[in-house]
């Protein structure tokens, strides 16, 4: 389907149903589903796209010479361009895809070559890829492949994806000396501008640690949001060496917790929540997921508007009492070797998200599949629990599990 098209059948929608939008909950609330009815009765109709939300905010992307929007392009389930059309068109211009985000890659090189200089780029090889025997020419063809997938002859950065996920292994995985040859190599052919690394694993803040400290890594993207602690040293650190920040899952566990007693007007908490998250200092940009035509709207609107009002402030403040004994926390590790069952306990937590948040229960279903019995949630029914003795944020881990277990059980 054509932009132009995807752009007529969205205009419909929003000049049928502003009430629709306001009963989605995580949606457009009820005084700025007015003002977007509205618009779209009036100078919609003169104007075009002339009143559409633009980009406002751009930064330095670390050291790269990008200037960057202050919100990225992310969507690991995107089937078709139209929606990165009109994310560029609003003014994004960090796209972040990953060979493993089913075949994003391959939609993403649809728009190229048209629109490749408008873009940075940022893909990840398989997570599993890279391992502590892993060899140059391996790493090489990673990097061929996702060339061939996105239809272009560089990539901007290539990132190491999962650092710091014991299951993929320990500090030895990103010490192999062939990981930063391979790169370094792709970058004096040309295939490469930057290379990095994300996560949002328990031991990423010793990984980002390690390779920023020891390595010649242009980029990191954390977990981070509003929840999470731990990461300003690790953040500061790579802004003072010039290493780009591109933030990743900013809005975890914000989609569907029921937070409209706390924000009964006004604009939505989800945008409070990414203002809070362009306010801190050492954040190049946010790479978000961007589901729908309205996804975009709402996260452009709020470019460049890093201050909170007094009422977004008590919403987050009510958001965070609400998930402060719900939220597992990217970077956290005190539960880690707690179980005596050897409970992945970081990841089932992770999949839980996906299924009651995320809205995507087969794929953390499919995830939990994979799981030994041995070693899934089963084991918790008749533990007492040590995990949650070591929790800093006292969650009801073994509550949780077990929840877990009952939802993802196929």
């Amino acid at each position: 389907m054509k932009v132009k098209d995807e752009r007529i059948s969205r205009r419909s929608f929003l000049g049928r149903g502003a009430a629709s939008i306001v009963g989605a909950g995580l949606g457009i609330s009820g005084l700025t589903a007015c003002a977007v009815a509205q618009s779209t009765t009036t100078a919609e109709a003169e104007s075009g796209d002339e009143d559409k939300p633009k980009i406002k905010g751009y930064r330095d992307l670390g050291k790269t010479g990008w200037k960057v929007s202050d919100f990225g392009f992310g969507n690991a389930m995107m089937q078709e361009p139209s929606l990165l059309e009109y994310a560029i068109e609003r003014g994004i211009n960090y796209v972040d895809t990953a060979r493993q985000y089913y075949d994003m890659e391959v939609v993403v090189g649809k728009i190229f070559p048209a629109k490749r200089d408008k873009v940075f780029v940022s893909t990840k090889l398989l997570p599993e890829l890279i391992t502590a025997e892993v060899s140059v020419d391996d790493i090489t063809k990673g990097i061929d492949e996702s060339l061939e997938r996105l239809n272009t002859d560089y990539i901007d950065c290539c990132l190491i994806h999962s650092v710091g996920d014991p299951n993929l292994g320990e500090l030895d995985r990103i010490k192999n000396p062939n990981v930063s040859e391979a790169f370094e190599k792709a970058r004096k052919a040309g295939k490469i501008k930057f290379w990095g690394a994300s996560a949002h694993g328990p031991k990423m803040i010793r990984d980002f640690n390690w390779l920023i400290d020891n390595t010649g890594i242009d980029l990191i993207m954390p977990g981070m949001n509003l929840m999470t602690r731990g990461l300003e040293p690790v953040l500061a650190k790579a802004k003072k060496k010039g290493v780009a920040v591109v933030a990743m899952k900013s809005l975890s566990a914000a989609r569907k917790i029921d937070y409209s007693k706390y924000m009964k007007e006004g604009r939505t908490v989800r945008q409070a929540l990414l203002k809070w998250m362009l306010a801190q200092p050492d954040i190049d940009t946010i790479s978000i997921t961007m589901r729908t035509y309205e996804d975009v709207d709402e996260y452009v609107a709020i470019s460049g508007r890093p201050n909170l009002t007094p009422k977004e402030k008590k919403a987050l403040k009510g958001y965070g009492m609400l998930l402060d004994c719900d939220y597992c926390r990217p970077g956290c590790d005190h539960c880690l070797h707690a179980c005596p069952h050897n409970v992945p306990i970081h990841d089932i937590l992770r999949y839980r998200l996906y299924f009651n948040n995320y809205g995507r229960e087969k794929y953390a279903m499919s995830l939990y599949a994979g799981l030994s019995e041995k070693c899934n949630a089963s084991q918790c029914r008749s533990c007492i629990g040590p995990c949650e003795a070591l929790c800093p944020h006292h969650l009801a881990i073994r509550s949780k599990l077990t929840q877990a277990h009952s939802e993802l059980m196929i």
